[in-house]
């Protein structure tokens, strides 16, 4: 088995993706699973990968559809900057025309979406979700854990608040600096 110590997270085998970051071209729509498991946990934005919001500040976070994003949902998708969400709406085409935004408080770790093997034919089961995967907690059996390979890690969400973009002030002006114009970085899709 040629696994590395880097397969795993929280004791769960993650599927593995090349890094190359700084290289190539965003590939919009596609998740890179290293890079959304990095900006969940360390509340990174997932367009440009800096600190989505000061410490203590609520984090903004984007979702596809109108329904808006509540308390207790869970999220595959990272939080992201003002200015960077513009960018995504414009972008992104799992966002399409029709997206909700929130302002949250507090995120929780919850599980992972990932692929389940069955036991005995060790054969990917259905996933439960319109991109294939499945909704693993991590308080689920060993057993279950056991078979999963993960691709994306999974927070709920809590103390929400649903906002429109353009209602937000910028970060830069609220820090009551004039706007620079966003950078010609590519955007990744959320």
């Amino acid at each position: 088995m040629d696994e590395e110590p880097t397969d795993r997270h929280r004791g769960l085998l993650w599927k593995r993706v090349p890094e190359a970051e700084g290289k190539g071209r965003a590939q919009l729509g596609l998740v890179h699973g290293p890079r959304q498991r990095r900006a969940m946990n360390q509340r990174l934005c997932q367009v440009c990968f800096a600190p989505a919001a000061p410490a203590g500040e609520p984090l903004l976070f984007l979702a596809a559809g109108d329904t808006p994003i509540t308390a207790g949902e869970r999220m595959t998708q990272p939080p992201v900057h003002r200015e960077c969400a513009e960018e995504a709406v414009r972008d992104c085409p799992h966002l399409g025309d029709v997206y909700s935004a929130a302002l949250v408080e507090r995120t929780s770790s919850w599980g992972v979406a990932g692929l389940i093997y069955h036991p005995q034919t060790l054969k990917p089961m259905p996933g439960q979700q319109k991109n294939g995967l499945t909704l693993v907690p991590y308080t689920s059996p060993a057993t279950r854990l056991r078979w999963t390979l993960a691709a994306q890690e999974v927070i709920t969400v809590h103390r929400c608040t649903p906002v429109r973009l353009d209602e937000l002030p910028t970060e830069s002006e609220a820090a009551g600096v004039r706007r620079l114009e966003p950078g010609t970085g590519a955007a990744r899709c959320p």
